[in-house]
């Protein structure tokens, strides 16, 4: 098969999975609304699975920090950031402690992370830059900008009333809203599949005595050069 043929169909294949995986916040929804009829609470099937989706992604990069000591500092950190996410969500099952418990493992979680990140904040950086110019960087930011910024002003009550009224049914916001979260947390787990699909990659076809930090900086430098000429 021609590396053309490969690259295509490795392209389609990128877009299935993307296909399915936006597929999964109407499936959740659909099964909590429709078939269980019990609404979205702590105990839905659309909590489990954001739940499930942050978990992953915090695995996804935790196993290139494990894997892979020249990026482990940035890596740290950005696994840091997503297991803090990940707590965040799991704040139903911290207020059996107390309300708002929540925030005492995740600034245990933070401060270490950002500690460790520190002890080499020459390194951090470093991959932190190149980090940015990996294509899967895109999606993580549009992820990021669907769960912070677009669910959040699409969710405000006045926007609803002002299309829906006063009266309007709050189950109709909620269903919004939680689809609009699960969707940025699909794309932001579909990025980091990206970034540990070409680390597993390097992984395998690297050269001897090449690390990870090496290979990115020699990468981006490629088009560096290239740009200049022009």
């Amino acid at each position: 098969m021609s590396t053309d043929i490969r690259f295509i169909l490795k392209g389609l294949g990128q877009f299935l999975l993307l296909a399915l995986l936006v597929t999964l916040p109407v499936a959740t929804l659909s099964y909590d609304l429709i078939y269980l009829k019990h609404g979205i609470g702590e105990t839905s099937l659309t909590e489990y699975f954001q739940e499930l989706i942050l978990f992953l992604t915090a695995l996804s990069f935790g196993y290139v920090t494990y894997k892979e000591t020249s990026t482990r500092h940035f890596c740290t950190l950005v696994t840091g950031f997503f297991s803090c996410m990940f707590i965040r969500e799991l704040d139903g099952l911290f207020d059996l402690v107390f309300h708002g418990f929540w925030i005492v493992p995740a600034l245990l979680v933070a401060i270490s992370a950002i500690a460790y990140a520190s002890r080499d904040i020459k390194q951090t950086i470093y991959t932190f830059a190149h980090f940015t110019q990996n294509r899967n960087f895109f999606s993580l930011c549009l992820g990021m900008a669907l769960l912070l910024v677009f669910s959040r002003l699409f969710g405000m009550g006045h926007f609803w009333q002002g299309i829906l009224g006063p009266d309007y049914d709050r189950v109709i916001k909620r269903v919004v809203e939680e689809g609009l979260e699960v969707l940025a947390y699909v794309v932001i787990f579909y990025s980091a599949i990206g970034y540990l699909q070409g680390f597993l990659a390097w992984r395998k076809y690297r050269l001897v005595d090449e690390n990870y930090a090496q290979f990115i900086g020699k990468r981006d430098q490629f088009f560096i050069d290239r740009l200049t000429k022009k």
